[in-house]
């Protein structure tokens, strides 16, 4: 059964659609109280359909950049202008999708530690290294944190809960730099806190080595805080 994968899909399309009708409202330079075009030539003109639209729609229309006058249209509120406004909406998605993604992959960490091959943590144990060196010269190893943590899941051996959080990490990284990207406007230097959490990864293999599942699970906390840490700077 492919449910989880095909809800955060469509999850994912709905939010994208909406960053869409936010970028035309801007390109655009529809004033507070201006129509956008009806759901029919949206959707025909961006080739997605109706329902999608629609949902899209609704994620902005909570956002209280549109509102949706019943037999009228969609008109544009008296939002506020620039980007900080697409970010909030994207942050909207972004942390509810952490806090689920921190939830299923923390499972399925305590689930697997008693039974994770040797092999496995050897190769885990590699990564982490490789991580915490890289780390250290104060570059931060985007794509092989992604592929550690799918490892994780994935030794679990559950293999619809690996699937479910493996396509939560694919949308967590088209956030990413988006939200990253945000901080190079603010004086807030966000790269330190991240690079604070590798050394964590290696002490969780290393504990998880020792099938020490209560102290792997605190390095697992740890690595979350300073996440948290960082997208609590974002108001």
């Amino acid at each position: 059964m492919e449910y989880g994968r095909d809800t955060g899909r469509k999850r994912l399309l709905y939010s994208k659609l909406s960053d869409r009708i936010y970028q035309y409202i801007k390109e655009e330079h529809l004033s507070p109280g201006d129509r956008l075009p009806g759901e029919r030539k949206l959707a025909a003109d961006w080739k997605v359909s109706r329902p999608s639209l629609r949902e899209a729609i609704r994620e902005l229309e909570n956002q209280g950049i549109v509102r949706v006058e019943v037999g009228k249209g969609t008109f544009v509120t008296d939002y506020v202008e620039g980007r900080q406004l697409s970010i909030n909406l994207a942050l909207k998605n972004f942390l509810e999708l952490f806090e689920i993604k921190t939830v299923l992959e923390r499972y399925s960490l305590e689930k697997a530690i008693p039974n994770i091959s040797e092999e496995k943590l050897k190769e885990l144990e590699d990564m982490a290294v490789q991580m915490d060196a890289v780390a250290a010269k104060g570059i931060m190893p985007k794509e092989m944190d992604h592929q550690f943590h799918r490892s994780i899941s994935e030794s679990y051996g559950n293999q619809e809960l690996a699937n479910l959080v493996c396509n939560m990490i694919e949308m967590y990284e088209t956030f990413d730099n988006d939200l990253y990207g945000y901080f190079e406007d603010k004086d807030f230097d966000y790269l330190p806190i991240l690079l604070q959490t590798f050394p964590y990864h290696l002490e969780m293999v290393r504990m998880m080595k020792e099938r020490n599942v209560e102290e792997a699970l605190k390095r697992f906390d740890k690595i979350v805080a300073l996440d948290l840490e960082i997208y609590g700077q974002i108001k």
